[in-house]
């Protein structure tokens, strides 16, 4: 044998040597979900086909009183084809270290203004005024054509919704905004000196300095914009509020601890 693997040129290790068979495994059954479950993830699933794993997974808990783990549903919307494709796009290389996220509500507000195009061919522009601690959408204006007094009346519409006949205290509540000429005009700004609000403009070419407006324009479009009817301005003006109402008291949100805007805004205010 040594003479063999001499002449062969090969390790005596590779001829001795004998694969030893894989221990069987003692294989536990999957678990399922019940039926109970998975009529629930398709009745959801079947209101918002937008909503992934932790908003079902959350409505299952808050709605239904099922608690499972976020695992089993994941497999079975894969299973079942209800799980989104992500469509991920790298951006731009400036670093954006801020942060626009605020632990107070009433601290911060955020605007922007987004386009909604019809199947007819108009456009219709939607402004809207959020709260950077809690998300929910405030105040918002829509039509053709959105001006800066459009902006400033939505302004005025927050602040009695949150501040009633008072004020904001002074260098309190700022109001981010990029620089579009509706939030740049001049009567604007001296408005908001004169309720106390202090004026904050992102950087040019830096839409992720406002990024919660980004972010949310991106779902307000694929959650409902997107599955709606959108056969002119006219119907799409309508159903505005409703889907409103919906973002604020029904959508559970990741970063509000899986509680929707109202639900997070009214915990806050409590402690």
């Amino acid at each position: 044998m040594n003479r063999i693997i001499k002449t062969l040129g090969v390790a005596k290790s590779s001829v001795y040597y004998k694969a030893k068979p894989y221990p069987e495994r003692k294989r536990t059954a999957r678990k399922e979900l019940c039926e109970q479950m998975k009529l629930a993830v398709l009745e959801i699933t079947a209101k918002k086909s937008t909503y992934g794993v932790p908003r079902v997974k959350a409505l299952l808990k808050r709605d239904y009183g099922l608690n499972v783990t976020k695992y089993m549903v994941h497999r079975y919307m894969k299973e079942e084809g209800l799980l989104i494709t992500r469509h991920r796009t790298r951006g731009n290389s400036r670093p954006h270290t801020g942060k626009i996220a605020v632990e107070k509500p009433n601290t911060r507000w955020a605007s922007d203004i987004t386009s909604i195009k019809c199947w007819n061919g108009e456009k219709l522009r939607v402004a809207f005024l959020l709260d950077c601690c809690d998300r929910s959408i405030i105040a918002w204006r829509a039509g053709k054509h959105i001006q800066a007094v459009d902006i400033e009346l939505m302004v005025q519409e927050a602040l009695h919704a949150r501040f009633g006949e008072d004020l904001p205290a002074k260098e309190k509540l700022q109001f981010l905004h990029d620089n579009g000429p509706e939030f740049i005009e001049k009567k604007l700004k001296a408005s908001l000196k004169s309720w106390n609000i202090i004026d904050c403009k992102t950087p040019t070419y830096s839409p992720q300095s406002n990024g919660m407006c980004e972010a949310f324009n991106a779902t307000f479009k694929r959650d409902y914009v997107y599955e709606s009817c959108l056969d002119n301005p006219q119907t799409v003006l309508k159903q505005i509020q409703k889907w409103m109402n919906e973002y604020n008291t029904y959508a559970p949100h990741s970063a509000l601890e899986m509680k929707t805007s109202n639900e997070f805004y009214n915990f806050k205010i409590a402690a």
